[in-house]
């Protein structure tokens, strides 16, 4: 600093001789040089100071003109009236030995709010060409006195701040929200007072009976620079410390809750408002819901500490009409072993054999889980004392159409269940815009389900061999064309069953086989061996027409019966290690490779023929001359398919009535400010 002053002071003389050059009227003379240490103020030196407590200090750098050994200064003060019994300034600033720059620290006590104090600081060594006296203007701002107003009491809290116990969430109705008028904050009463704890947890009362829970703050101020819209909750004592492995007491001191950002560090470091792993609170403005981001609890006792609860855990929605419901979140789900069994889908064009949970908070609260898409579950009402059943409206379903997200109702008054709990679902199936609005219906779909029972239950147990003989209509189809064509089933003997012109060729003796269970009247069919044609083996197989995969391994098989309506029905066997749809004819030059005989394959529904029966346009076709390889091997027993691409019709208004279930009801620190 020296240096410099020197430098200033040759460039201020030659400026000075310059203007001599002009007259000869002035003399020059030399400015005086800088005598002692030279303390002075920086320039950046701020002299409003406003402070936010009662007691505390602030600093203030100081610098020197001299750099050489150790320094000081003595300091003296000035008061306004009152000042001087407020701050305590040190007598003196010192200098190690070749620095320039040091720090004053000023103390003060009890500040009188909305005060200013001016206190002058002057240095005894100072210098002319810096501020060795300033006069700071210090303010302890008059309390802001904050006005609530409350903006519901009707808002919706879901809270588990024993996340860490294990224990489930518990949603709380007609929660008192207020907001302060002039600032973004929102706050409530914390829920956690005897009757929580009582009723909520079946635990015993250790709050006194004039304990005032506390209130629980989402400051959308504190961080609004750093974190634009961004709610964070302070350091907050709840009245009590939940003691690990004995529970909770009273304790009016205990940190219990926050936001982690803004309060813990980690690894030393401080956790920042803006990090993405432990996100401060967020507010949907659409459905009027705040997200509290990471909380975290304190635990007491042995292996406590500060147990994070993740982003989404706690919410609070403003309005409970806007809640949109989260029935896995809300409900505990348990699976109904003896109720798993057939669903048939319309818009899914196959069948599967179907899990179904039941809410363990509602006993007529019911999901079929992943029924369209995996991990999309749908959610019906059934209540089998009243004979009821209904669907929660609007679900997503996990399907699309050209990309869009499709929903399903169901059709008032069509979901039915009768004395054998055969269930029966029309479901209409739609898109929505980006306000939930129904814009366009895609199909109405009937779904069956079996309650507790395989596909086998569909068929009629006992029939004798002789019920199946006679002439069926088949449906046939090449995957483009199809019709239907009259198939022959005769008796061989007492246990087997010949099918004739399933394999629709000209000239061909294409008799396979079925075989006869008397102990439960139904057939067996089963991949095997026909007769040769035109120098090929010749085979009848279970197949897939969708992946387009044969079941030639040993034990694979379709089980046929008779249903109720007379129809000869073939299913997939439940043992079955794949899944199939269809039969179809193969040819093969060598007993391995495999090839379509024709290229159409039967569906497994056979009607009786009557004699006003029509068999449609399909004809017997010719063999096949070409050799096109089918895969072999087991199908996944199921797949899904949720791009449907389905065409969309407009939806005609209708009153849906349905029963939507609402609920009613580590290695961290404290940052020390």
């Amino acid at each position: 600093m020296k240096k410099i002053n020197t430098y200033l002071l040759a460039l201020m003389g030659v400026f000075a001789l310059t203007w001599s050059a002009c007259t000869d009227s002035y003399d020059y003379d030399p400015a005086p040089g800088v005598d002692g240490e030279g303390v002075y103020f920086p320039s950046s030196t701020q002299t409003s100071i406003t402070l936010n407590g009662t007691e505390g200090n602030f600093t203030l750098k100081v610098q020197r003109t001299k750099s050489a050994g150790v320094g000081e200064s003595g300091l003296t003060a000035e008061f306004n009236e009152g000042g001087a019994s407020v701050f305590s300034v040190p007598a003196k600033v010192s200098f190690a030995d070749g620095e320039t720059e040091t720090t004053l620290t000023v103390g003060y006590n009890n500040l009188v709010r909305g005060t200013t104090y001016d206190v002058k600081l002057s240095f005894v060594d100072g210098t002319s060409y810096g501020s060795s006296s300033l006069t700071f203007k210090v303010l302890y701002p008059a309390e802001v006195l904050e006005e609530w107003v409350v903006i519901s009491t009707e808002a919706v809290l879901t809270e588990n701040i024993f996340t860490p116990f294990g224990h489930t969430p518990i949603t709380l109705t007609e929660v008192t929200v207020e907001k302060e008028k002039n600032s973004n904050q929102y706050r409530f009463q914390s829920p956690y007072d005897n009757d929580y704890f009582v009723y909520g947890k079946g635990w015993d009362a250790f709050f006194p009976a004039d304990f005032v829970p506390p209130y629980i703050v989402l400051n959308g101020e504190k961080y609004k620079a750093e974190a634009p819209g961004s709610y964070y909750i302070a350091s907050t004592a709840l009245g009590f410390q939940m003691v690990n492995g004995v529970g909770p007491k009273y304790d009016m001191e205990w940190n219990t809750f926050g936001s982690v950002a803004g309060n813990l560090s980690s690894g030393g470091s401080p956790i920042p408002p803006t990090s993405t792993s432990y996100p401060l609170g967020s507010f949907d403005e659409k459905v009027k819901m705040f997200n509290f981001g990471a909380v975290y609890t304190q635990i007491g006792g042995d292996k406590g500490g500060y147990s994070v609860i993740p982003a989404g855990t706690f919410t609070l929605y403003l309005d409970p009409t806007l809640m949109a419901p989260d029935y896995d979140r809300d409900y505990t789900w348990e699976t109904v072993n003896d109720a798993t069994g057939y669903f048939t889908s319309g818009i899914a064009g196959e069948s599967w054999t179907q899990v179904v949970q039941q809410a363990k908070e509602d006993p007529t609260f019911y999901r079929f889980t992943s029924l369209y898409a995996q991990d999309v579950h749908i959610y019906f009402n059934y209540d089998a004392a009243k004979g009821t059943l209904t669907m929660p409206k609007m679900q997503p379903t996990g399907l699309t159409t050209y990309g869009n997200k499709i929903y399903v109702d169901a059709v008032p008054g069509k979901c039915t269940v009768n004395a054998d709990h055969d269930f029966t679902f029309v479901l209409s199936f739609y898109l929505v815009d980006a306000d939930g609005k129904k814009t366009a219906e895609l199909m109405q779909s009937t779904e069956t389900f079996l309650w507790g029972r395989g596909p086998l239950d569909q068929l009629v147990k006992g029939k004798k061999i002789e019920d199946y003989v006679g002439t069926w209509s088949v449906p046939l189809t090449d995957g483009q064309e199809g019709g239907k064509m009259p198939v022959s089933i005769t008796k061989a003997d007492k246990t087997t069953l010949l099918v004739q012109g399933l394999s629709i060729v000209k000239d061909y003796d294409d008799t396979m086989a079925l075989e006869y269970d008397s102990e439960t009247g139904f057939l067996i069919f089963e991949f095997q061996q026909v007769a040769s044609i035109n120098g090929y083996y010749g085979f009848v197989s279970p197949f897939n027409s969708e992946t387009m995969e044969l079941g030639t391994k040993a034990g694979e098989s379709l089980i046929g019966g008779l249903s109720k309506d007379g129809i000869l029905t073939f299913l997939n066997n439940p043992a079955n290690a794949g899944t199939y749809d269809s039969m179809v004819y193969v040819k093969s030059p060598d007993g391995k490779q495999l090839g379509f005989m024709t290229g159409y394959w039967n569906y497994l529904e056979w009607t009786p023929v009557t004699p006003a029966a029509s068999f449609g346009s399909l004809n017997n076709v010719s063999f096949n001359t070409g050799f096109k390889v089918v895969k072999q091997g087991n199908t996944p027993r199921r797949t899904y398919k949720t791009e449907l691409n389905l065409k969309s019709s407009p939806v005609q208004p209708q009153g849906l009535s349905t029963n939507i279930q609402t609920p009613v009801q580590n290695g961290f620190s404290l940052v020390v400010r």
